[in-house]
């Protein structure tokens, strides 16, 4: 079975080169542990489309063996693979996943070979029903914008910001270290209030360094499915999306993200219809396992 490895800032992903392969949790979890396979976040195959509406399919699956709706350093791998190995040159590349057929441009250097993709990620959305969430298990927090809503875990409370951008995400401000994300986004990921479970971003404003510049965000995320990751292109985008909507970052402008394994720049719209990522791509390796 031929595969091909790629990273987006070190959130890593096998592509399948048969388009036959059966993709199953079993072989995803087999493929995916570190030290005694391949090892990676998940794993994927590039599909032909599903409709006239795409020009290709994402079939992802995560390193526990679950179907994320979708994934934002996994579809920039895609889109690489699908430029570089099927000579798909569509620029943007329509991409299909169950979250809907995303618009991807994407940049190339002097010998073709994708370096970066910036990807239409969709309105985020902050309805319990799109996230979703349970209201039962939640405390709801007054604020101006009315969304932020309170977790008890324990004895600890957790305030944050529930978000969809393609799937569930809940955005804590404060402390973004690697330790709190470790300590408290397994307990937060299966929560009650999360019916689907959820990702978790852990977010720190940063304020600008200059009069003229926009604050950054550092964030670390624990992701469903696959746990800690070096980044995340959905929970940067989501990380964005609700500072933007409590006021701690501007609109239409893009917004550094610096994740563990490196940046990335988002976008929001300024009516908060779309949002855009945008981030790098890299080739790791390629190479053949027995099924």
């Amino acid at each position: 079975m031929r595969f091909v490895k790629y990273h987006g800032l070190g959130n890593d992903f096998i592509v399948l080169v048969d388009h036959d392969a059966a993709l199953t949790p079993e072989l995803a979890r087999r493929l995916c542990r570190r030290g005694f396979s391949i090892g990676a976040d998940g794993v994927m195959c590039a599909r032909p489309p599903r409709s006239s509406a795409a020009h290709v399919t994402m079939d992802l699956v995560n390193s526990d063996g679950s179907h994320p709706e979708m994934c934002g350093n996994g579809i920039r791998c895609l889109v690489k693979h699908a430029v570089e190995v099927m000579a798909l040159r569509h620029d943007p590349l329509l991409v299909d996943t169950p979250a809907g057929v995303l618009a991807c441009a994407w940049r190339a250097d002097a010998d073709g070979r994708v370096t970066s993709v910036r990807v239409a990620m969709g309105r985020p959305r902050f309805d319990a029903a799109a996230v979703p969430l349970d209201p039962a298990h939640t405390r709801p927090v007054p604020t101006p914008e009315g969304d932020l809503v309170a977790l008890e875990v324990d004895d600890r409370t957790f305030i944050g910001l529930p978000v969809n951008t393609g799937n569930p995400h809940f955005v804590i401000f404060g402390d973004a270290s690697r330790a709190t994300a470790l300590a408290w986004g397994p307990r937060l990921e299966t929560h009650p209030a999360f019916p689907a479970k959820a990702n978790i971003e852990f977010v720190e404003v940063v304020p600008p360094d200059a009069p003229t510049a926009s604050a950054r965000l550092r964030a670390t995320v624990w992701e469903r499915g696959c746990g800690l990751t070096l980044a995340c292109g959905t929970g940067a985008t989501a990380a964005t999306a609700a500072a933007a909507r409590l006021g701690h970052v501007p609109t239409a402008r893009p917004i550094e993200v610096a994740l563990p394994g490196g940046s990335l720049l988002i976008t929001i719209a300024p009516d908060g219809s779309e949002a855009f990522m945008e981030g790098p791509v890299e080739l790791a390796f390629r190479g053949e396992i027995s099924q």
